[in-house]
């Protein structure tokens, strides 16, 4: 047998030791039988790595005949690992971080990297999730929540590994960020007072969320900046239709002549609560405004009103990014994705 970079004889195997009749092979066992050297077996099964042509294709085709195949997990286990990445999110019931997770995955196999995907259930420690995340040896993770704590994620950081931050920001620290532009809620204020509605009110999600609190906020400074009215407000233990549904349904003993809603998905259960169950006319009654612009928001039977969102531009931040940590590059570290207002059906002056 020759070893090293060189290609070896091919090795016939017996019926007793076909593919699926013995163990599966290691790279040691398959540089053995095809005689090169492990280093190039690994080689040969990673891109950009230094083998020739032939040696590849040799070793590729040789692999596939005996049944190998590499033990990516095991690789990894072993070292820190560049081509893993972690990827931790808090809500699988959210259209938007279901949208991002699709396109960011999309993405980073494109660029031959990897994502592990933790979700971390309502009511768990996010820090026991990021320990978690240490026994992996991940050099990087990428945080897709507005729910996760600051200190849990500081955390990570100061242990020496990268943190990329979707969806929010922690201003003060040195993370790396992209996020949507949420006083971009003050345009649903404006575009409220010229079409002549006075008293709104406001529906948010969970108080930990940092998401809410701020399109709440810049949307309640804006209607005071307009001498509006807000006449209610209320919040909800979960982003879903149910807790729109129920939050409408408070809010409304108020009398609002509109109402923003901190995501599409809650909006979507307010025009249930008034349309279906509550017998007024959207928005000849009440004016609604979500914010998100999910797919289902220009459903020809919904067609809200509402801010748009822009997760391709915030996965193609968070790519930018990772490439910067993956190649040692500076660059700016936080990034603010700015939306418009989609203007439907559901907002429009009150009846005469």
């Amino acid at each position: 047998m020759t070893t090293g970079d060189d290609a070896g004889p091919i090795i016939q195997l017996g019926a007793s030791e076909r593919l699926g009749a013995r163990p599966a092979l290691t790279a040691r066992e398959l540089a053995d039988l095809i005689g090169v050297s492990q280093s190039t077996v690994s080689r040969a099964f990673s891109k950009g790595t230094s083998v020739s042509p032939k040696t590849r294709a040799f070793v590729l085709e040789q692999a596939e005949k005996l049944g190998y195949r590499p033990n990516v997990i095991a690789s990894f286990l072993s070292r820190r690992a560049s081509s893993i990445v972690g990827v931790v999110t808090a809500d699988f019931t959210s259209p938007v971080y279901i949208d991002m997770l699709d396109r960011l995955s999309v993405r980073m196999q494109e660029l031959d990297i990897h994502p592990l995907l933790f979700n971390l259930q309502a009511g768990a420690e996010a820090g026991d999730q990021l320990a978690v995340l240490r026994q992996y040896n991940i050099e990087t993770v990428i945080v897709i929540s507005g729910r996760i704590s600051h200190m849990s994620v500081a955390r990570w950081a100061a242990d020496g590994r990268k943190v990329i931050l979707m969806n929010r920001d922690i201003p003060d620290a040195a993370i790396g960020s992209v996020r949507c532009d949420n006083s971009a809620s003050s345009l649903v204020a404006d575009h409220l007072w010229e079409i002549g509605l006075r008293r709104v009110a406001f529906v948010g999600g969970p108080e930990s969320s940092a998401v809410s609190a701020e399109r709440e906020q810049a949307f309640v400074r804006r209607v005071a900046e307009l001498g509006m009215i807000l006449c209610g407000r209320e919040g909800g233990r979960e982003y879903s239709h149910q807790s729109g549904f129920d939050g409408t349904r408070a809010v409304m003993a108020s009398r609002p002549e509109a109402i923003l809603y901190a995501t599409d998905r809650l909006a979507i259960g307010g025009l249930d609560a008034l349309s279906w169950s509550g017998g007024l006319s959207v928005p000849g009654d009440v004016s609604i405004v979500g914010f998100d612009n999910i797919d289902m928001a220009c459903w020809p039977g919904i067609q809200l009103t509402t801010v748009h969102h822009d997760v391709p531009r915030i996965v193609d931040g968070a790519i930018e990014l990772l490439q910067q940590i993956q190649n040692g590059r500076e660059g700016p570290r936080k990034h603010l994705v700015k939306g418009g207002l989609v203007v439907r059906a559901t907002t429009g002056p009150a009846k005469a």
